[in-house]
């Protein structure tokens, strides 16, 4: 079709006389962009009846194919697969953004993947069937073992205020069995704990600091005359008044997670609620802001394809996946 601007503007012709009123523009693939593959057959799609068009009325159409023109068979298989290919693409457009925050959509996504390539491999399509059987396989080498499995990115979606740990448990009910979720999700209320102990310990530093600077304050406050014992009096007063004000020397991680969730509303925001929340829970707020700051990716995920295109090159096919996955990671 975009072999030479007549055969472009014969296909246009063809388009008006169709009432197709898609605007994009044909795409070939690129070996080294996987997602050029669902772009590439998602425009075809909507041209379906263009290119069945061009079939009738082109007669150099036909000679020019290798292969002939796609029959009924290969338009229902391209549609297939573009459906099949849309959740990978749309995965990875939500994971690569940088204006907002990524940590806490990697778990439902992977859930997601996960849960369609279940369906997928019980699918009467045997082509679809077999290659979501071997990317399942592959998928299970990363996310099969609990023990393998990156605590951090379950922890941001239990700072979620949406989602919390009832979420986690949710979602690895609809996959493990019971006692497997049950040591799974203890695993990360431990983990959280830990952390939270750990910039509690922070906290304690700052807050001797604060008390210091405090009790100079309320000596300022009170008679010259008062005595030592006054002031230790008023100090111990506020600390008794900020246990009370701790719903009964509960942790902030408990208070969190025994409270209900947020509901789910459009654009979200979830910085902003942790900067609403911090005087409510003053550590815990911290953890949040760095967990997610983290983004999922750093690069865009075709430089990775990419990278592997000039690692793996027509002189270096023998090297061993160890050795691969060195060079990769160290990328030199």
């Amino acid at each position: 079709v975009r072999s030479s601007p007549q055969q472009e503007q014969f296909f246009r012709t063809c388009a008006e006389t169709e009432r197709v009123t898609c605007k994009s523009l044909l795409c070939l693939d690129v070996q080294t962009r996987w997602n050029s593959t669902y772009l590439m057959l998602d425009v075809a799609t909507k041209f379906q009846k263009v290119f069945e068009r061009l079939e009738d009325e082109d007669p150099h159409f036909k000679l020019e194919l290798n292969h002939g023109p796609p029959t009924s068979q290969d338009w229902e298989d391209a549609n297939v697969f573009t459906q099949f290919l849309q959740k990978f693409y749309d995965a990875t457009v939500r994971l690569s953004g940088s204006l907002y925050v990524t940590s806490n959509l990697y778990f439902t996504e992977v859930c997601a993947i996960e849960s369609a390539l279940t369906e997928w491999g019980k699918s009467l399509d045997p082509s679809l069937k077999a290659m979501a059987i071997k990317m399942k396989t592959k998928f299970d080498k990363y996310w099969g073992k609990i023990e393998k499995i990156n605590m951090m990115l379950l922890i941001a979606v239990v700072l979620d205020p949406r989602y919390k740990l009832k979420y986690v448990s949710f979602c690895y009910f609809e996959v493990y069995q019971p006692v497997m979720v049950s040591e799974l999700t203890q695993k990360v209320r431990e983990t959280l704990n830990n952390i939270f102990d750990e910039y509690k310990q922070f906290e304690t530093v700052a807050s001797s600091s604060n008390e210091m600077v405090h009790e100079v304050d309320i000596v300022d406050q009170v008679n010259i005359g008062a005595s030592e014992h006054q002031v230790s009096l008023m100090t111990k007063f506020q600390k008794l008044l900020e246990e009370e004000e701790g719903d009964g020397g509960k942790s902030e991680v408990d208070r969190y997670l025994e409270e209900s969730c947020e509901k789910e509303v459009v654009n979200f925001d979830i910085l902003s609620w942790v900067n609403t929340n911090s005087s409510r829970y003053k550590i815990l707020s911290q953890v949040a802001r760095d967990i997610l700051a983290i983004p999922v990716s750093t690069v865009a995920s075709e430089s990775t394809f990419s990278t592997g295109g000039r690692i793996l090159d027509q002189f270096r096919s023998s090297l061993t996946p160890k050795l691969v996955e060195s060079l990769i990671c160290t990328q030199d």
